[in-house]
């Protein structure tokens, strides 16, 4: 920057600011001498973040986090809220006061709370409450009040919170109770519908088991015995000596000895043939036969006894064999059921975990409801007052001399920034020397606004339509408007890289630059230059040149892509003499993204056999990323930026855009020059002389 151009800043600023410095210094000085005096009353409080409680138990409901820098700036939010100003207003009874009160509580809290000033001192955990009022012992009355009310609200906030966490957790454990009781329900319906009830530990199932496996075992020793004892008696015949063991047969065998003997002592004294001893003879032989009937009588009842005796003993050892049997196959039975029972041990360890995890949190949250219930009513607030407000003995506003300092200062500081505003206006680009200076690019011919071009006088306006200007312009195609447009037309009619500029993609850094309008007149334009032109509305999402053609295409750009042979279909003939236009049909947002590089390339390729010039109307570089991928396939990029309008770091940012893609760049060119007003400033602007060539374009009578 020269030192010519520092001084003009300075001298361009400096009238402001004094200006500036002096209106507000007096501003300031007749607003110290007309305001009224207020006083200001300070009270201080701390907060303290900590957890007090006047139980045994843990807090459930914990005071303000410990340790903690941001709960002071929540503390401090807290007092400006409106429900202290409420609660001070209520208390106080301000709706009665001249100075704060109306009759209202609304109008009463807005007061006040206009009067109150929150501040955190520095960044300890104290703050001051200061209260602007008229008189000073009411301001002291007033910000001891806050104070209080500040600290009644927190201890209400607690015991808000406390009732509010008893409450949810009351609720919680009523609910807590019911899916316990669901699932200890669950648990024993499972043990009684699978047999899995105990005692002592033990299933019914298993101690039946252990009793069937004794009886079992005792079972089998019997059949041993009963079987044992069936061999043994069936094995045994039957002796004489049982048979004589009977008292019959006894009596017999006496009288047997007793004739034996008298038939001993016949023979001894009388000898064989004696009739004593053939009579005695004779009774022993019938006395032996009785014997021996008797004998065989005898055996056989002893017989019959020992037969009863096996009988007995065989049932014995068939009851036994079946009381084996019947307990081996409940043993068997009962041991299916062990093995089913086992499974469903399973799924009811997990019902029984359930239930005991159900168990433990519902007993947590009892206990933590019964710590809440004894905190109900013990709760403490987190701040104290640490010094009471004093009654102060001198205003504290107005302050004249702080006052005349603080306009005056505000006063040059806003010269000065109306005039960097005013700076930061010029600092966008207003010249081709500009633009060539900054951007290290060509500057091509600018193009003028209609009205400072006098296109069409009191007909056309520079908000009017593209398609009217473009009209106007060909009905007067030797004026000052479509001159300029032939020039830079001209500007871009050399070769690109050895190859004729055929292609050309026209945009812009942002929306409103007057893009679509360039597009349309430069391509009006071209048929008056013995050009075959073609229009391609490349934006799709805004579809500026279409709507400016008031155009409703069913086909159009999209379906072109889709079938370049087909393009013929999709162009508009002649929408101004000799322009032909492809328009952009409307499409869903979701499907606006359709300029594949190959297709475009193919479309371009079939639009160069047709036409000698294609002009692309691309949308803006920053906004919409649809230019990026068109650039490059064009023979050039003619850019746009408006006339002392388009930020200069926009201009650069999409320039590094384009730069990026490798996309040739012809120029920038300034669209809606005012004529008369770069002939004031714009030295070094071919605009800068249009008031002495102005007279050389020729404007139809």
């Amino acid at each position: 920057m020269t030192f010519e151009q520092i001084f003009a800043v300075v001298r361009r600023a400096l009238p402001f600011a004094l200006v500036g410095a002096i209106a507000l210094g007096v501003l300031g000085l007749a607003y110290s001498f007309m305001s009224p005096k207020l006083y200001q009353a300070t009270a201080r409080v701390i907060v303290e973040p900590r957890t007090r409680t006047l139980t045994s138990n843990q807090d459930v409901v914990s005071g303000l986090p410990q340790r903690d820098a941001t709960v002071v700036d929540t503390e401090v939010e807290f007092l400006v809220s409106r429900s202290v100003a409420e609660r001070v207003v209520r208390n106080v009874k301000l709706v009665s006061d001249p100075e704060f009160g109306d009759g209202t509580d609304r109008q009463t809290i807005d007061r006040f709370e206009g009067a109150l000033q929150i501040k955190r001192v520095g960044m300890t955990y104290l703050i001051d409450i200061a209260v602007d009022s008229l008189d000073p012992k009411r301001a002291a009355t007033l910000a001891n009040a806050t104070a209080a009310a500040y600290v009644e609200l927190q201890k209400e906030r607690k015991r808000e919170a406390t009732l509010a966490a008893s409450q949810m957790m009351a609720s919680r454990v009523k609910g807590m109770a019911e899916q316990l009781r669901v699932a200890e329900e669950a648990v024993q319906q499972y043990r009684i519908s699978n047999n899995l009830m105990s005692v002592n530990g033990t299933t019914l199932a298993e101690q039946s088991a252990a009793q069937l496996s004794q009886q079992l075992a005792t079972a089998r020793a019997q059949e041993r015995a009963a079987q044992g004892d069936l061999s043994a008696s069936a094995g045994a015949g039957v002796s004489l000596d049982s048979a004589n063991a009977q008292a019959s047969l006894g009596a017999l065998r006496a009288q047997q000895a007793s004739a034996q003997q008298e038939m001993s002592a016949a023979a001894a004294k009388y000898g064989n043939k004696h009739p004593l001893y053939v009579a005695a003879a004779q009774r022993l032989d019938q006395i032996d036969k009785a014997v021996e009937a008797e004998a065989d009588r005898a055996r056989a009842a002893v017989s019959s006894v020992r037969q009863a005796e096996i009988a007995e003993k065989r049932a014995r050892a068939a009851a036994a064999s079946s009381l084996r049997q019947s307990l081996e196959s409940s043993a068997g039975a009962n041991a299916a059921g062990l093995t089913h029972n086992s499974r469903a041990s399973t799924e009811l360890a997990d019902l029984e975990r359930t239930a005991t995890a159900l168990r433990s949190t519902y007993e947590t949250y009892l206990n933590r409801l019964r710590q809440t219930e004894t905190q109900i009513g013990t709760e403490q607030s987190d701040s104290d007052l640490v010094s009471a407000a004093a009654v102060p003995s001198k205003p504290y506003k107005p302050n004249t001399k702080m006052n005349l300092i603080i306009g005056a200062l505000a006063g040059f500081l806003c010269g000065v920034a109306l005039a960097t505003v005013l700076m930061l206006f010029e600092s966008h680009f207003s010249t081709a020397a500009q633009i060539e200076e900054q951007l290290d690019l060509e500057a091509l011919p600018s193009l003028p606004t209609v009205k400072s071009a006098e296109l069409a006088p009191g007909e056309l306006e520079d908000g009017s339509d593209a398609v009217s200007i473009a009209r106007a312009m060909i009905g007067n195609s030797t004026g000052t408007f479509a001159e300029m447009h032939k020039n830079l037309l001209g500007a871009l009619d050399r070769t690109v890289d050895g190859k004729p500029n055929q292609v050309i993609a026209i945009t812009s850094s942002l929306p409103r630059e007057g893009k679509t309008t360039t597009a349309i007149c430069l391509s009006a334009i071209g048929p008056l230059l013995g050009r075959r032109v073609i229009l391609v509305d490349c934006d799709q999402r805004r579809r500026g040149v279409t709507n400016s053609f008031d155009l409703q295409p069913s086909v159009g750009l999209a379906d072109a892509l889709a079938d370049p042979t087909a393009a013929n279909k999709a162009i508009v003939r002649d929408v101004l003499p000799g322009l032909d236009l492809l328009p952009a049909t409307r499409l869903p947002g979701a499907k606006v993204d359709i300029f594949d590089p190959e297709k475009v390339a193919a479309l371009i390729a079939e639009l160069r056999k047709s036409y000698d010039l294609v002009l692309l109307d691309t949308a803006p570089i920053l906004p919409i990323a649809d230019t990026r991928a068109l650039a490059p396939l064009a023979d050039s990029v003619l850019f746009l930026c408006r006339w002392r309008k388009t930020p200069r770091r926009a201009v650069e940012h999409a320039l590094d855009i384009l730069g990026k893609t490798q996309s040739p760049i012809a120029g920038v060119a300034l669209t809606l020059v005012n004529l008369t007003q770069q002939a004031k400033y714009g030295y070094g602007d071919t605009a800068f002389y249009y008031s002495q060539y102005k007279e050389y374009y020729h404007t139809p009578a």
